[in-house]
């Protein structure tokens, strides 16, 4: 049989636009045949040769950076050993390993891990485990679940059901039931003006306490929220509203669930967002920089409490898992993950980098339609508007967000646009230099005004 020969790049985007392969979240209509080659550190090459800084880490996931032959290593020597084999009622040696390191990670005593392989994945479980830890409480009534305007929890069934992005949701009702959407999440008024503390009545954490009085202490069981809004369009809470919401809920017997998939392992500067924040959940989730997205990893995280709920006999067992969860090769690039955030200080880099980021990000407020730039460590968004002073947005017809991020990718950065289509995240590897950060600055400030331009600014 004769060989066959590589692929050409030419090849390759002829493949993708014969539109087999159906990607997320895309329009297949049109595309342009873009296809990433390699990567190396915080930079990308597609498959005709040309280099992007990666400013949002893929999806915000590659926290440790691309490239790192000691991933790949774990991954093959754990190939080596045992490729595959499940965990139900047994184990392997790399989900113990990670599960111990995960819980030596977290404080307190979140020290219970529950593998999974990704973010949705994490929040169905922790929901799930939610619901029968009240009902092997003997309060099955509490099945009802919160979650918040502009929340992303992922894109299963019961994460969709909690999704507070209207344009993610509203073609799969009808829904789960069962969940509570609260309305604006610690609102723009405080992320754009920063008036937390004296002139903030927090009523965005007492609509907690609203809807619980409402539907009834005795039928709401849960608050999930993300600790930090992502996705909705990276909005840090001010510091009162964690510490009010956990009061609450733990007044009406309420568990809360930190969704900590893009906080997870330091991107806001500590290891985990809650505590940054100064949140007391009884779950948290994890995905994305658990294995900074090497091979497919999520976990939940439980207290002590929730945990003992589940021991007994047959019938109190935690009922749900799946064929993959606990997959050797996925548990051996999280272990290896771990290791390279610990011994190159990663967490610690991310928070004194951070600023420099954010200081170089907010330069951008001098560009009249950019009403807003907020972030809190290696995460950021810029908001933008056709009047800082009503903050009214573009309408969606016009694409301004989305051209603008075109501009940058022509010039050699991706950016992600999310928030609603009005919001650009920069989120990059933690092992972004500072003049990589100037460079993004740079095309994005160049980008901005060449938009501007065409709209007559």
């Amino acid at each position: 049989m004769a060989e066959q020969a590589e692929p050409t790049a030419a090849g390759v985007k002829e493949e993708f636009l014969a539109q087999h392969l159906w990607p997320p979240f895309t329009q297949m209509q049109g595309i342009k045949p873009i296809v990433m080659e390699r990567a190396e550190g915080a930079v990308v090459w597609d498959s005709d040769g040309n280099e992007y800084i990666d400013a949002f880490a893929s999806l915000w996931t590659v926290n440790v950076g691309h490239g790192r032959t000691e991933i790949h290593d774990a991954i093959i020597a754990q190939m080596e050993k045992l490729s595959i084999y499940h965990i139900f009622q047994i184990a392997n040696e790399p989900a113990v390993k990670l599960a111990n390191k995960v819980a030596e990670l977290t404080p307190g005593d979140l020290d219970h891990v529950f593998l999974t392989l990704g973010g949705g994945e994490s929040v169905e479980t922790a929901v799930k485990m939610a619901r029968q830890y009240w009902r092997n409480k003997g309060k099955g009534t509490k099945y009802m679940v919160m979650f918040r305007e502009r929340s992303y929890h992922g894109t299963t069934m019961t994460s969709t059901s909690a999704q507070g992005l209207t344009v993610n949701r509203a073609k799969f009702e009808p829904l789960l039931p069962g969940f509570i959407k609260l309305g604006a999440p610690y609102c723009y008024r405080c992320a754009w003006n920063k008036t937390y503390g004296d002139d903030c009545k927090m009523e965005c954490a007492r609509q907690v306490e609203h809807e619980i009085e409402f539907y009834g202490a005795e039928n709401v069981g849960t608050m999930l929220g993300e600790t930090m809004i992502g996705t909705g369009g990276v909005i840090p809470p001010p510091p009162e509203y964690w510490p009010m919401v956990n009061e609450i809920c733990k007044a009406n017997d309420v568990l809360v669930i930190n969704d900590e998939v893009i906080t997870g392992f330091g991107r806001s500067g500590t290891w985990f967002g809650f505590e940054q924040f100064g949140s007391d959940p009884d779950l948290i989730t994890l995905a994305k920089g658990l294995s900074s997205g090497y091979l497919p990893l999520g976990a939940v995280v439980a207290r002590k409490h929730v945990y003992e709920a589940f021991l007994g006999g047959p019938a109190e067992a935690f009922m749900s898992g799946a064929t993959y969860m606990g997959h050797p090769l996925c548990c051996a690039a999280g272990l290896a993950n771990l290791e390279i955030l610990e011994r190159e200080k990663l967490v610690d880099r991310c928070a004194e980098v951070g600023p420099y980021l954010q200081e170089g990000l907010r330069s951008l407020l001098a560009h009249p339609i950019v009403g807003d730039v907020r972030g809190i460590g290696m995460v950021a968004g810029i908001e933008y508007v056709k009047d800082k002073e009503t903050r009214e947005w573009f309408p969606l017809s016009q694409g301004v967000a989305a051209k603008i991020r075109d501009e940058a990718f022509r010039r050699g950065v991706f950016v992600r646009l999310l928030g609603g289509g009005h919001v650009h995240a920069v989120a990059p590897p933690f092992t972004i230099t500072k003049e990589q950060i100037d460079t993004i600055v740079r095309v994005l400030d160049e980008s901005i005004g060449a938009v501007e331009k065409d709209l007559g600014y």
